[in-house]
């Protein structure tokens, strides 16, 4: 029977294995035992991997957490100067936090053991190249968890899956772990550009892997790109290492092949709104998830339109006037409610977001790839920064007018024609220049401007890290617990009750002004 084990502990895996003091025998007498109740394969353990709700775009993950919250930490969506609008909505961070463990990890740690039962030398080579290319798919996960709060449990949680003991994770450096998962990513890309696996396994990917296919020339690009991503994240902390990493990429692209195409991205495709329709929850996916999200007055009004980017008619619908005004955080409050209330400000493109049934799950684009280049090669040299970054802004505008395209919701808008992009790639804002800083901060912005309000968790990763684009937030005198921007994530309330011990080793960096180990400009 093919089905995905971990549902069926979803519930107890987190609270027992992380956060809680709870007895295995509580475990025992709450919980299905899995090996008795379901008879799990590899094939279907792998496709629930991919089943996080905080990687497709859900109606839960949208509208709580990262549309008003990340939104607003990177300014990729407009908001109001209320007070205490910068304080963390901690029952939501605590949905993500749980989310990962409960699902993505809790998946992999029972694809592990399920791999553990393979004794014949076929079952061991053909499912390895699940497991392998899982490991991709949580790295990024697992990165993406480390940029919002610094040290994880990682290397002993999830243990009840894997081993049913009962261990409560310690907290591991988001730094070694960071260093682990690029040195495991070359590992994994020296591994598939060899394998050859037989018909059967492919076979059997293909069937189950919803992200890539089976294609395994995609999970190496997807795979050799995020490398590069991470390499470049710890590029103001350890320089010397990422740029070794960074160029033995992008110097071998037969051995390491990246991400350089549309066609290349990584992405789960949706599939209509039948897919996209969430039982017992108040709203379709990314309809109820963002429709009405106002737009942030800097990218809108300090960068895109007086560019005359491309992108903007597909990213904003315009105000009550016919024009295009985001929400100016300079504003106070009463000012900026009334101008909502006035329809004075835009909103993000119905068309292209809120009411589009077929949006992708964005992953890992061609785009931010190029711009990843573009930053390396203006920094140690080896390429044309340039030309990287003007393809990351092509491969921007074409990717975003492709989903445009995909929507059967009102009426698309007109691509841009070759002399559009080519008279905004030379508008004085826009055009690479001969000064490094210019360049640095224009990359930066070009990538921010294409993770936007869907990778917003990216995008205020890369504010944090790059300091660009050169955003302000006015301080909230109102809160006394983050009267600024927060730099990361308050660790959630059940770590402090379940995981006392492992979390008094981290709870002098659990404030809002503790700095993620990358985060040194």
């Amino acid at each position: 029977m093919k089905k995905n084990i971990f549902y069926i502990v979803i519930a107890g895996c987190l609270l027992l294995q992380m956060t809680t003091g709870c007895k295995k025998s509580d475990f025992k007498d709450n919980y299905y035992n899995p090996e008795t109740s379901v008879n799990s394969t590899m094939e279907g353990l792998y496709g629930g991997l991919f089943n996080n709700l905080r990687v497709r775009d859900r109606y839960w993950a949208l509208f709580t957490y990262q549309v008003p919250m990340l939104g607003m930490y990177s300014q990729t969506t407009g908001y109001l100067n209320g007070t205490k609008r910068y304080e963390q909505a901690v029952n939501y961070t605590q949905d993500q936090w749980n989310d990962y463990y409960t699902s993505t990890l809790a998946s992999f740690r029972e694809m592990e053991k399920k791999y553990a039962t393979y004794t014949d030398d076929a079952g061991k080579k053909g499912y390895q190249l699940f497991m392998e290319t899982a490991k991709i798919f949580l790295y990024d996960q697992t990165a993406q968890m480390i940029d919002l709060w610094g040290d994880i449990p990682f290397t002993e949680a999830g243990q009840l899956n894997s081993t049913g003991s009962l261990v409560y994770a310690k907290y591991d450096k988001g730094k070694e772990t960071y260093d682990f998962l690029i040195a495991d990513l070359k590992r994994i890309a020296d591994y598939l550009a060899t394998v050859q696996p037989d018909a059967f396994y492919s076979t059997q990917l293909q069937k189950t892997d919803y992200i890539n296919n089976g294609d395994i020339t995609k999970w190496r690009k997807y795979c050799n790109s995020l490398r590069l991503r991470l390499a470049m994240r710890i590029s103001y902390v350890d320089e010397t290492k990422a740029k070794t990493v960074v160029q033995e990429i992008l110097g071998n692209s037969t051995q390491y092949p990246i991400i350089t195409a549309v066609s290349d991205n990584i992405q789960i495709v949706a599939k209509g709104p039948n897919l996209l329709a969430i039982t017992n929850q108040h709203e379709r996916g990314i309809q109820g998830g963002m429709e009405g999200t106002l737009a942030p007055g800097y990218m809108l009004d300090s960068v895109m339109k007086p560019s005359a980017d491309p992108r903007l008619r597909i990213f904003f619908s315009k105000n009550k006037n016919g024009q295009y005004f985001g929400v100016p955080t300079g504003w106070n409050s009463t000012r900026q409610t009334d101008s909502v209330s006035a329809n004075f400000f835009s909103r993000y493109d119905s068309v292209t977001f809120s009411r589009n049934d077929f949006f992708p799950t964005i992953i890992l684009t061609a785009a931010e790839v190029n711009f990843i280049k573009a930053e390396a090669y203006e920094r140690w040299g080896g390429g044309t920064a340039k030309t990287a970054y003007e393809d990351g802004i092509k491969r921007s505008i074409e990717y975003y007018y492709s989903i445009h395209k995909l929507s059967g919701y009102g009426t698309q808008k007109p691509e841009p024609a070759a002399l559009e992009i080519t008279t905004f790639l030379a508008n004085p804002t826009v055009a690479y220049t001969l000064d490094k800083p210019t360049n640095l901060a224009r990359i930066a912005t070009q990538n921010w401007i294409n993770f936007g309000v869907i990778q917003n968790y990216l995008g205020w990763t890369e504010l944090r890290r790059t300091k660009y684009p050169a955003v302000t937030f006015l301080p909230d005198p109102g809160s006394t617990l983050s009267p600024n921007v927060p730099t990361r994530l308050l660790y959630p309330a059940g770590e402090r009750v379940f995981n006392p011990t492992n979390y008094n080793e981290v709870k002098a960096a659990d404030n809002v002004t503790t700095k993620i180990f990358w985060d040194v400009r």
